[in-house]
Order: structure tokens, then sequence, then C-alpha cells
């Protein structure tokens, strides 16, 4: 992601520069960054704001669009039509000003999906991982379109899954492999319970991320009984706001879920499918949104 600093933004123009002995004060004015707007398309429940030209026709935006019936459709869930706002910046240079004049408390990433109290948005800039890094972000907003209260290791988990292309099934490659490598050197086992105390940006770990995906894809790729168990606690968010933890529920459920965990993992080849994201440690850190209770994950 290169570095970390922080860019300043903004032209300075000093009215009076050389004038000190003539004008007794100085006016400074700063040129503050827009945010993409020439361009809009609307689809479905996507509104896509760019400062480029960009085709309705554009595959990748199909994919997006049919991202809400994946979503729906695996895990049985009602997503509801509150807009989606996609930003959409031709250059890396035009969106890392505009993010660090809106968001100076942001780290550096490709992308960020910001729940505030007033909408969903996606912050993006379009390069050579613009269809990941939107896959996993408005994952995250159909999710938080529709469930209340999502716990920050599932909804992470689930942007890794609906992040890799349709037809692979969640196989994600570079996670099955860093827990395949955890596994050789007996440095990590799983600990739904230690995922489930996780609610500040500081506290994950690519790790954290790698079983977070592996969690999701047990429950979603294996049994039809453990995705009917996920579906059912997404469900009860959705019409209570609130459920039991799912450690608690799967304990009482199914014995030796981290055990069966651990030979799923291990029954899963790192390169079944081509797909490998390569995003850093500092790629894989959520951040709250500014107002509320969002994630801004990237990537």
């Amino acid at each position: 992601m290169g570095s970390a600093n922080r860019i300043m933004i903004g032209l300075a123009v000093g009215l009076c520069a050389g004038y000190a002995s003539t004008f007794s004060g100085c006016a400074t004015f700063t040129r503050q960054p827009t945010i993409p707007g020439r361009n809009k398309l609307e689809l479905d429940q996507l509104v896509i704001h760019s400062d480029f030209q960009l085709s309705r026709y554009h595959r990748m935006l199909d994919e997006l669009t049919g991202l809400r019936s994946d979503v729906s459709g695996k895990l049985d869930l009602t997503i509801f039509d509150e807009p989606i706002h996609i930003y959409l910046f031709r250059t890396d240079r035009r969106y890392k000003k505009f993010m660090s004049h809106s968001f100076p408390e942001l780290p550096q990433r490709r992308a960020f999906f910001i729940e505030t109290d007033t909408g969903l948005n996606v912050y993006a800039h379009w390069g050579n991982h613009i269809a990941e890094d939107l896959r996993h972000e408005v994952a995250h907003g159909y999710l938080h379109s529709g469930v209340p209260n999502l716990p920050l290791w599932l909804d992470e988990g689930l942007a890794e899954y609906f992040e890799v292309p349709r037809g692979h099934q969640g196989y994600h490659a570079s996670h099955i492999e860093l827990l395949r490598d955890h596994m050789r050197q007996q440095t990590w086992r799983p600990d739904l319970n230690r995922l489930e105390r996780l609610t500040m940006a500081s506290e994950i770990s690519l790790l954290d991320y790698a079983e977070s995906w592996a969690w999701v894809h047990f429950f979603l790729e294996t049994e039809r009984s453990r995705k009917e168990f996920l579906q059912g606690y997404l469900k009860r968010l959705q019409a209570e706001g609130w459920s039991p933890a799912i450690s608690t529920l799967l304990a009482e459920w199914e014995e030796s879920s981290n055990e069966r965990l651990l030979d799923h993992i291990s029954s899963l080849s790192p390169h079944s499918v081509n797909f490998s994201s390569d995003r850093s440690v500092e790629d894989y850190l959520p951040v709250v949104g500014p107002t509320s209770h969002g994630s801004a994950s990237a990537e």
C-alpha cells in the first residue's frame, strides 16, 4: 500500500506574499478536494458517482448488482433498498487527497466502506484491484442495509467470502495458505470466543481475517444444517437487533466445532482456485465509521 504517511492536500495561495511591508494581514485559501460527481449511474440499490465516464454495461457493474442476490440467496436474508453510494476516483492521487482531507483519522487503504447515521458509502479508486475491492466493500453495504449490530468478525468474514469472484464458493486461497501454515507450525488454533471480543480496528490482524473467513466458509460450504445455523443467527439479528453470541449458540448445537473447523481447513487446497488476494496486513485493518458502527474495509 505504500507509505502510511498522511498526504497533505490543498493548494495554499498567499494573497500578500512578499508584501508584508504594505499589507497588515494575509488571507490564505485552500482548494478543497472534491468528491466524484461528474457522472452518475443508478443501478438498482447502487448509486455510482465517478469523475470519469463509466459505461453502465461494464461487466464489473453487472457483478456488483448481482452480488445483492448472491448475498441474499446464500444467507437467505432480506436486503433492504437503502441506497449504497459508491464514489469512484479516476486516480489514486485524487482518491488519497479526498480521503486524507475528509477522513484524516483513517489509514491509507485502497478502498473503504463507511456507514454513518445518514448513509452507506463506498470510496475507491480505479486501480488494478478495483473488482476485488468493490466486491468486498459493496458486500459490506448489502449486509449493513439489512442486518443491524453485525459482529465485527462476522462482518469481515462474510465480506471476505463474497469478495471472491462468483463461481468459486468463497474459496480464498491466501487465507487457506496462511491458516495451513500456522497449523503446520502449531502457532494457531480456532478461538471463536476471542474473535467475538474484537471490537476495535487496532485489535484485528491478518490472521483474524483469515479465521473469520474460515468460520464463514465452514458454515456456508460444508453441511446444510450449518448453513441454516448461520442463516438463523442473521435472521434473528435482523428481526430483533440482538442475539446471543454465535460461540454460545454453537457450543450448544455442535460439539468439537474447533476440531471440525481444522479438519475443514485441512481439506481445502490453497490452489483450488486462481483467485488470491495480495493485500497486506495494513489493508485488512477495519475502521469504524465516523458517526456509527460501520466498518471501512479495504481493500
